[in-house]
């Protein structure tokens, strides 16, 4: 497995993507950090208005998604990730 593999939507948007790293430690464990990037609010009156939410306690019922669509062409990078932590 590469050290790191990004995966960008079916959508084709750059915002829409995962990033895998690999981490290699002393340790018989072998383990992937997934990085999601989430949404930000080009409008500078949105942030404010959301950064106020979030200082008074508002949480979101559904939590802070995005969505990312997964198709065909992502099973062989999915698979390499899931055989390099089934072996040791």
């Amino acid at each position: 497995m590469k050290d790191n593999n990004i995966l960008i939507c079916e959508c084709n948007s750059t915002e829409h993507q995962i990033v895998f790293n690999k981490i290699d430690d002393d340790s018989d464990d072998k383990q992937i950090y997934c990085h999601i990037y989430l949404s930000d609010y080009p409008n500078f009156f949105k942030r404010v208005i959301i950064g106020i939410k979030y200082i008074f306690g508002y949480k979101c019922k559904y939590g802070h998604w995005d969505e990312f669509i997964l198709s065909k062409k992502h099973s062989d990078d999915l698979k390499e990730m899931s055989e390099y932590l089934k072996n040791k």
